[in-house]
């Protein structure tokens, strides 16, 4: 009975903590407050192409580690499901903190 209690505990305290992480990675609105440019996949033909982003550009996105955010610069799409092929396109893009703030 006492491992059954202590099982049940760990299990409990496992889902807590997994969704303390999830708050964490909450989705957020975001400005640029610099210019920033990268190289993005977006798959077909083309290949990579450069994105831009203008100083006041208004973007969603969820902190990802120290120091990145990581912005979704495009929709998802089941092209994107299962492995990566030449039809696939990037949907999220990692940007430094020193590009961005939250939005008020």
């Amino acid at each position: 009975m006492k491992t059954i209690n202590t099982v049940v505990a760990i299990t409990a305290l496992l889902f807590v903590t997994w969704g303390c992480k999830d708050d964490a990675k909450e989705k957020q609105d975001y400005t640029f407050v610099k210019e920033y440019c990268a190289q993005v996949t977006v798959g077909g033909v083309v290949g990579v192409a450069e994105k831009c982003f203008k100083i006041g550009d208004v973007v969603v996105g969820s902190k990802k580690n120290k120091g990145i955010i990581a912005i979704r610069i495009a929709e998802h799409s089941p092209i994107n499901e299962g492995p990566a092929n030449s039809a696939s396109y990037q949907e999220f893009l990692d940007v430094p903190v020193d590009y961005l703030i939250l939005k008020e």
